[in-house]
């Protein structure tokens, strides 16, 4: 795995971690004092999202994502091969969209300052929009290698050590 995906994926699993840690105080807090930790019911939806996209590239580079391949399988293989660069291409042209989208979304929070609303406290969100926008660059980035990346030859095919 390179370094870049194996930094996201650390990253995507320590505030998988940190979420459990902070809801178990959330559910200890409740039991001994009966009142609720204000902010950590909203710091644990943006972790589980900036999670899920630190996720995304580590899971495209090793193959692990969840495909149909009951179409697919059927076909040729010179026909299987064009369906596969045709969904790479579509796929790195809408996560393309999407990353741009994002900055722009990141840019007007951060240009406002943007906070969640409801909390007594000013909890910025700006940061993890920021997160959302680099989780979504660097899938991009393994789309594009993965459309480039001759057929079978990863690195767990050609023998190369991690």
């Amino acid at each position: 795995m390179t370094i870049r995906n194996r930094i996201s994926a650390t990253v995507g699993s320590l505030l998988i971690a940190l979420i459990m840690v902070l809801l178990v105080i959330e559910v200890v807090s409740r039991f001994i004092f009966g009142a609720s930790i204000e902010g950590i019911i909203e710091i644990v939806g943006i972790f589980l999202a900036l999670s899920v996209f630190a996720g995304f590239s580590p899971c495209e580079e090793a193959n692990q994502h969840v495909s149909a391949q009951l179409v697919v399988q059927r076909l040729p293989a010179r026909a299987a091969h064009i369906i596969k660069i045709l969904v790479y291409i579509l796929a790195v042209i809408t996560v393309a969209v999407m990353s741009w989208r994002t900055a722009l979304n990141f840019f007007d929070s951060y240009s406002i300052r943007e906070a969640l609303p409801g909390a007594s406290f000013q909890m910025p969100v700006y940061w993890a929009k920021g997160g959302v926008f680099v989780g979504f660059v660097l899938f991009l980035i393994q789309l594009i290698i993965s459309l480039l990346r001759p057929e079978g030859k990863t690195k767990a095919t050609t023998g190369e050590k991690r």
